[in-house]
């Protein structure tokens, strides 16, 4: 099991540029509030609810939230109920509610049950809930068929304890998210020591742990985000943690004794973050919002659930947030031999179309291989209305070596920044191409789903010419693309599929050779779940190789 260990993490901004995460403002939904609180006179929750977590699963949103009875004492008789949408708006009520009540009396958690997250890892639920019993709050692992109804304890809980007397999270293990990939359960957790004193005296901070089984887990020894700026000079907690193939996105409540707020960070392993710079994204100095559940959409925006305390209700917002630094994508990059004594490099060209300065970074996916953890290049910044070009980009930026065939990606802070490859063949004994190959960078809303079938025209295959098909897995899992190959008049040649890694790519080198002569199209898609593509082709002109690129219809 992979683990990080530092003593230097305690309250932790990690030292990078932060590139301004192109973090958009959050605009709050008109139906507000879209969950009322307190519930009915006499219910379980009329004093209160509070979301914890909310998840998407075959078209239903269900959220999960704690609700308290009047007349209790702070911090007490809190138990978790369950809702679900299919908009995300209008919300029904579990008839079961709550659906996991307090422990028996005498148990680690009788007195209240305070925080939890969420996942379906495809075949039940599971949560992840913090239970309190006197004075000490632990973490506990309960499970569900289908979401809905009464949840099953684990018989091992609580599965995460408190740290030891004197350590930072001695009293409290409030679980926030959780993440399961790459076969291993990520958790990050509000925890403290001091939980049960005055306002004024919480010292709560986000901490992470480990599993590979969501039962044993091993904790860092220190805290990964602590207090920050005013808005969030005290304390902060409640992280909700989204990833996305290359960035950890974190959402969290900051505040003091006066105020809580919303706030947001990056990271790139999930324990070193990045305060965004114009914090907080809901919420002001004034501010009284907290317990954030965030869910990434389909178009690549955000929707935010989150408690509202001066109404105590439940709040919904939107926001197209960061979806300007997912990584836009050049799916064909080389510095190698190619076929007929042909020798390609590769050019890249970028170009600020903005009115303001934009730093960006590229990263080099090599083909074949499961990229989740790439090469990244130095930082750059390139002034409004400038342009640069990278010459012989994988041996410039990256210091490549012949052969190399892969992918690149850029991520940048500014939208306004364009990019486009030129693979050009420039062989020193043979007759060289002329200007080369374009291969524009293509934003990660425009790749293609699963399902969703698109076409290659001009495919050929005879003694002048020859038609190549490449292919770039943006999912951060393996996925499979299936090939139709068809002949001018309609005729199906074949079929062909190829395994793409995480983040990788692969060619199909003359496609249509066992054919030939011939001349067709190939139509592609993927099948796997979660996973979204991007095919082109390339057509190449048999004496010179010089390519030409051919786009998905």
């Amino acid at each position: 099991m992979r683990m990080r260990w530092t003593a230097m993490l305690l309250g932790m901004v990690m030292v990078v540029p932060i590139l301004a995460f192109a973090q958009t403002e959050w605009e709050r939904d008109p139906v507000n509030p879209v969950i009322f609180s307190p519930g009915d006179p006499g219910a379980w929750d009329d004093a209160a609810r509070k979301p914890l977590a909310v998840i998407r699963v075959d078209g239903v949103y269900h959220m999960y939230y704690h609700g308290q009875p009047v007349n209790s004492e702070w911090f007490r008789d809190f138990q978790i109920g369950h809702a679900w949408s299919t908009d995300g708006t209008v919300w029904a009520y579990d008839q079961d509610n709550p659906v996991l009540e307090l422990g028996d009396a005498g148990e680690w958690d009788d007195e209240s049950l305070w925080g939890a997250a969420v996942v379906f890892d495809g075949s039940e639920f599971k949560m992840w809930y913090c239970g309190l019993h006197g004075d000490y709050k632990r973490a506990g692992l309960a499970t569900n068929p289908d979401g809905y109804g009464d949840w099953t304890r684990h018989p091992g809980n609580p599965v995460v304890d408190v740290g030891p007397p004197g350590s930072w999270d001695s009293t409290e293990v409030k679980p926030g998210a959780v993440i399961f990939r790459n076969g291993l359960y990520q958790m990050w957790y509000n925890g403290g020591s001091a939980w049960n004193g005055p306002a004024t005296a919480w010292d709560w901070e986000i901490g992470y742990a480990e599993s590979a089984d969501g039962i044993n887990w091993t904790k860092l020894d220190e805290p990964i985000i602590g207090p920050g700026e005013s808005w969030e000079g005290q304390y902060v907690f409640a992280p909700e943690v989204l990833f996305d193939g290359l960035w950890y996105r974190m959402w969290y409540a900051g505040g003091n004794a006066s105020s809580h707020s919303i706030g947001y960070a990056v990271s790139t392993d999930g324990i070193e973050w990045a305060r965004y710079g114009e914090n907080p994204v809901i919420g002001d100095q004034s501010g009284v919002d907290q317990f954030p559940s965030v869910f990434a959409t389909d178009t690549g925006g955000y929707v935010m659930w989150y408690h509202d305390v001066v109404q105590d209700t439940i709040w919904r917002a939107t926001s197209n947030c960061c979806s300007t630094i997912f990584p836009s994508i050049i799916p064909a990059a080389a510095y190698a031999v190619g076929a007929e004594g042909s020798f390609y490099e590769t050019d890249v060209d970028i170009s600020n179309a903005g009115a303001f300065d934009a730093e960006y970074r590229l990263a080099w996916l090599p083909r074949g291989e499961s990229n989740g953890d790439p090469v990244e290049s130095e930082l750059f910044t390139l002034g409004a209305g400038r342009s640069v070009r990278y010459a012989n980009v994988l041996s410039e930026v990256f210091d490549l070596e012949p052969d190399a065939f892969g992918a690149l990606t850029i991520e940048a802070s500014s939208q306004d920044l364009l990019a486009m490859a030129r693979i050009a063949n420039t062989p020193q004994e043979k007759v060289a191409g002329t200007f080369g190959q374009s291969m524009p960078a293509v934003a990660i809303g425009d790749f293609i789903p699963r399902g969703e079938r698109r076409r290659l025209l001009f495919g050929t295959e005879h003694a002048d010419m020859r038609t190549n098909v490449g292919c770039f897995n943006a999912s951060d899992t393996a996925t499979r693309v299936n090939f139709e190959l068809f002949a001018a008049d309609g005729t199906l040649l074949g079929t062909e599929s190829v395994i793409l890694m995480p983040w990788s790519s692969d060619q199909l080198n003359r496609i249509f050779d066992p054919y030939h002569p011939v001349t067709g199209c190939v139509d592609f898609w993927t099948d796997v779940g979660g996973t979204q593509i991007y095919c082109y082709g390339s057509v190449l002109d048999n004496v010179t190789s010089d390519p030409t690129t051919v786009p998905p219809m």
